[in-house]
């Protein structure tokens, strides 16, 4: 009976309601489950960088569309196999986006394990209000560039999915002599969340993270690496790509 039972375990679900996603994992003696909310979340990718076990997908971009919005670049746990349940995309999620449960009680960002045993350090963050609403737990600085030979021109899906207004399209100017250009970035207003660099379709948004503020404790290799993880933005793998 004893190994017919374990033959069941663990089971695994995914359940879809009211704009929220989750993925439940179920042992003999606790469950585990880890839940996204949509109206949170601004595609910006962290968890998926960040996730030491590549179990976070960035969401269907280039295969579904040509120019994604936010709904596009919504992540998912595309290997519920592969996922500890660790909480580092929980951690790390600029916009508390993710939610980790366990045996259906909600897991303080305190008690998750990482930060408990100090495997990685206290954030140090500024709570910013975002135009739209949003709040933003503002821990990292960077730098935003646009590459205009590499810019799509015209389809403004950087400036959609911004979530903090930072990115405009200028008008063209209709003096022939005068360039203007593709994408505009207002640096005062970029929380470098990395939504841009996420979705532009042909990569000439870079994003560049400088800085990870934090303080406190922290284990060997595994904060080191998850700073990596994070550090490694799209735009910079397409241009190592090259």
């Amino acid at each position: 009976m004893w190994s017919e039972l374990k033959k069941m375990f663990p089971k695994i679900s995914r359940k879809i309601e009211n704009n929220q996603e989750s993925v439940k994992v179920q042992f003999l003696t606790e469950n585990l489950e880890l839940i996204l909310d949509k109206d949170k979340c601004v595609g910006c990718g962290t968890c998926s960088r960040v996730c030491p076990k590549e179990a976070v997908s960035r969401g269907p971009v280039g295969v579904s569309r040509r120019f994604p919005t936010t709904d596009d670049l919504i992540p998912e746990v595309y290997d519920p196999k592969k996922c500890v349940f660790c909480g580092t995309c929980v951690y790390m999620c600029p916009f508390s986006a993710l939610t980790l449960k366990v045996n259906d009680e909600v897991v303080n960002l305190d008690d998750i394990p990482i930060v408990k045993k100090e495997a990685v350090p206290k954030l140090k963050f500024e709570a910013k209000k975002l135009d739209n609403g949003r709040i933003i737990k503002q821990y990292v600085s960077g730098e935003i560039s646009i590459v205009d030979e590499e810019c799509a021109g015209g389809c403004q899906t950087c400036a959609d999915v911004c979530p903090s207004g930072a990115i405009t399209i200028p008008e063209k100017s209709d003096k022939g002599w005068e360039t203007t250009p593709n994408v505009e970035v207002d640096p005062e207003k970029c929380v470098f969340c990395g939504a841009c660099d996420n979705a532009c379709p042909t990569g000439a948004v870079k994003l560049k993270i400088t800085e990870v503020k934090s303080s406190g404790k922290y284990n060997e290799p595994f904060w080191p690496d998850i700073i990596v993880r994070l550090k490694t933005t799209r735009g910079s793998q397409l241009t190592e790509g090259k």
